[in-house]
């Protein structure tokens, strides 16, 4: 109590009564990607000789990935290293291939020996505007091609186009090679040809960079977070690969070239990983979504990955904010890593939005074994496979086959009792932000990220709010799906608690399910045990100013208003179901619920019940024939 001497008066402000209820935070979605790394990085050279670059890749479209990242560096590095002059322009850009010279092979030849692995040969142009090379053995690899790009001689030889982009061929040539199956080489002029591999501890490189996930609004903000992760990524390897600290490594970052760094960038998005995330966060903010927390592991191929449930602490134990996770396109073990990390046994919070497998078939042809239809293709987990690339959508794929096989559809997804999670499948279909032609248009993108944005975007309209079930809405960015589900195959998968998104006529791509993964009835609905989530997190950050206050009938008093404002507020917004507030919700905070022995123990006791809205999944309307009166 303040000390009074002078005669006046005093003015003292004196909090007291109930406080009012802040409403929590629904939207804000936690996104996991996996980046895998290879064992080894090799030494540059020319105007790379500082940095190590990564080593050639076996899979396919990683091989790819890292010849279409590192490729530009080569005109550079052999004519610095000669101390010739540089093959790019006053801007720094790559200069425009020069006009073809008189030589034994053309300069196409040059860039497919270069290029792909083995020998191929140029067979003659036939009037198609397609390049065909075949190998040794006689594969053919057919390249559709622009005229801008490739020139016919006299003598019917294909070449590059005078003043053609080489650069422009590769990534034309990749994307036919990648649907072939048909690796890089490997050869890049940037790696130094007799530089000596050092070996990355992928594992120690994940430990130092953890950290809580950082809020993105948007897509320029995940740009911007990319650059940074590319940044620190590149710090700890050369770091690792010389030996030095991480002072001396952010200097040798801190001083590279612009090109470099746009090399390393594109090498980092071009990462089935990151690719998969760029594609989630893009559907999540075109269909309402506000803020995403991205986190990411890094491993090495092949290897199994940290602990998930420690990563998960890390990244998002100490970001209050986030409501729900999405695990874009990983795999099972990922998936009911955040439905336990989301539920009693981690956080207790979280809502975890997940996925059907991409591939889920179990009739003989296109059946795969039980174990493997789920997540695994070819034995390549999630987390290292790329995402398919499709000239255009196929409405008639057929990967969602099974329906009745009520063991295949109790193990495609990870259940709980209580339903802090919900799945959704099939897979979609969208525009590929890398792409490079027509042959790469779309991918086949897992649908979670898109399905955040679809629940954020609802809870967020002024028409819609967390307690209104995220399903009849529209899904934006989403080009087609990669099979059509019917009324009838619905069925079985509604009743296994897999929602579906379908095409609805007249009403273009929508979320036409709203059920949790839980076994218990009373937690079936998604909008249930959100808006019990929203109510929960609501509350606990608003009565924090009730810890250590005296557990007095005023306390308690006090603290029973409070709550009572905050459900009255809600059912006046029709979130809470009830003809009136007391059939909506009841609030018991009195001597009766916190007898002596509690209050002696420190314990204060408040019991709340809620009676949510229930989503009518299934509209009856009855129709009656009405019999025809007889004139008396």
């Amino acid at each position: 109590m303040p000390e009074y001497r002078t005669p006046g008066v005093y003015i003292e402000e004196v909090s007291g009564g109930p406080r009012p209820v802040q409403a929590a935070a629904t939207t804000d979605t936690g996104f996991i990607a996996v980046l895998t790394l290879p064992k080894q990085f090799v030494p540059g050279q020319g105007s790379a000789e500082s940095v190590f670059l990564p080593a050639a890749e076996d899979q396919v479209r990683l091989s790819w990935n890292r010849a279409l990242a590192f490729r530009s560096l080569e005109a550079v590095a052999p004519a610095a290293a000669a101390g010739g002059a540089k093959a790019t322009d006053p801007k720094g850009k790559a200069k425009k291939a020069p006009p073809p010279a008189a030589a034994s092979t053309t300069r196409l030849q040059n860039l497919v020996n270069e290029s792909l692995p083995g020998t191929w040969s140029i067979e003659p142009a036939n009037n198609d505007d397609a390049l065909r090379l075949r190998n040794a053995q006689g594969d053919l690899l057919r390249v559709p091609v622009a005229r801008s790009l490739l020139s016919v001689k006299e003598s019917g030889e294909w070449d590059l186009a005078w003043g053609a982009d080489e650069d422009n061929f590769v990534m034309t040539l990749a994307g036919y090679a990648s649907r072939n199956d048909v690796g890089h080489s490997g050869t890049l002029g940037a790696v130094a040809p007799k530089g000596a591999p050092v070996s990355i501890d992928a594992a120690e490189i994940h430990q130092r960079l953890i950290k809580p996930a950082p809020s993105i609004t948007n897509m320029t903000g995940y740009r911007a977070w990319r650059g940074e992760l590319g940044e620190a990524l590149f710090v700890q390897i050369i770091g690792e690969a010389k030996g030095i600290n991480d002072a001396k490594a952010q200097t040798i970052w801190d001083t590279l070239d612009g090109k470099i760094k746009a090399a390393w960038d594109r090498w980092l998005r071009a990462h089935p990983g990151l690719h998969r995330l760029e594609i989630a966060l893009q559907g999540f903010f075109d269909n309402g979504g506000a803020t995403a927390y991205p986190a990411v592991v890094i491993q090495a191929h092949g290897a199994a990955g940290p602990n998930k449930r420690q990563f998960l602490e890390a990244s998002f134990d100490s970001v209050a904010n986030v409501a729900m996770l999405a695990s874009p396109g990983l795999e099972l073990a990922w998936q009911q890593a955040i439905l336990e990390y989301a539920g009693p046994k981690g956080r207790g919070d979280l809502f975890a939005v997940m996925e059907t497998p991409r591939y889920m078939m179990t009739k003989e042809p296109r059946g795969l074994a039980l174990d493997d239809f789920r997540w695994s293709k070819n034995g390549t987990p999630y987390e290292m496979a790329v995402l398919e690339a499709m000239p255009f959508p196929k409405s008639s794929e057929l990967r969602f086959l099974g329906y009745a096989n009520d063991e295949l559809l109790d193990r495609a997804i990870p259940r709980d009792d209580t339903g802090f999670g919900a799945a959704y499948g099939p897979w979609l279909i969208v525009e590929n932000p890398l792409s490079t032609g027509p042959h790469d248009r779309y991918v086949v993108a897992p649908p979670s990220g898109h399905v955040a944005g679809v629940i954020a975007g609802t809870d967020l309209s002024p028409s819609g709010g967390v307690h209104k079930a995220p399903a009849n809405e529209q899904m934006l960015g989403c080009a087609n799906l990669v099979t059509e589900i019917s009324d009838r195959e619905q069925g079985p998968l509604n009743t296994k608690s897999i929602n579906i998104i379908r095409h609805r006529t007249g009403g273009g791509i929508r979320i036409w399910g709203a059920r949790t993964v839980a076994s218990d009835a009373n937690w079936r609905y998604v909008n249930v045990r959100r808006l019990f989530l929203f109510i929960e997190r609501s509350v606990r950050d608003a009565v924090n100013w009730a810890v250590f206050m005296p557990n007095t009938s005023l306390t308690r008093r006090d603290l029973g208003t409070t709550i009572r404002s905050f459900l009255y507020s809600l059912w006046n917004q029709g979130m809470l179901d009830g003809d009136s507030h007391s059939d909506a919700y009841t609030v018991k905070c009195d001597a009766e619920n916190n007898p002596d022995v509690d209050v002696r123990n420190g314990l204060l006791t408040v019991d709340v019940t809620v009676r949510p809205p229930f989503p009518a999944e299934f509209v009856r309307i009855r129709f009656r024939q009405a019999p025809m009166e007889v004139p008396g």
